[in-house]
């Protein structure tokens, strides 16, 4: 049974192999001009498949975090604001209070890096694997008091 590229592509696709799909073509071209012979493209394929899926992982992690930017500590003006606990921050960005289970809050008056430090975290610790909900304190609690009024609380 022969199947055209879009018909491949189509399989690929309901199979959930969109690294294959997005170096099919190129690496069908290759074949055909004698550049590769079909394992080797076949393995390049798999191979392909198997660099976009971490990617892939990573990018559906940051999206579904709501998190709004990417933010990194390295970024940060340590210098701005003297009176931030940076020994405290790198501690955090271990994130072994995670693994412990315990809590970090920021607090403090506006426009003192904690926004930038909670985001940085955040996003450390969506590229290790953890799934993150962001939300701002104001937001946190408008979606609180919606849900407790819908009497849908999830955890």
């Amino acid at each position: 049974m022969s199947m055209s590229l879009t018909e491949l592509e189509r399989a690929l696709k309901s199979l959930r192999l969109s690294g294959m799909i997005a170096t099919l073509e190129a690496r069908a071209l290759q074949v055909a001009h004698h550049e590769m012979d079909f394992v080797e493209a076949f393995a390049c394929l798999v191979q392909d498949e198997l660099d976009r899926r971490p990617s892939s992982l990573l990018e559906r992690r940051f999206s579904q975090s709501g998190l709004p930017e990417r933010k990194d500590l390295k970024d940060l003006d340590w210098g701005y604001n003297p009176r931030l606990p940076k020994r405290a921050m790198l501690e955090l960005a271990t994130l072994k209070f995670i693994e412990a289970r315990e809590d970090a809050l920021f607090i403090g008056p506006p426009g003192v890096g904690k926004s930038h430090c909670a985001k940085a975290l955040a996003q450390l610790a969506v590229q290790r694997g953890y799934k993150v909900l962001y939300r701002e304190a104001h937001q946190l609690i408008d979606e609180i008091h919606e849900a407790r009024e819908l009497g849908a609380l999830r955890k």
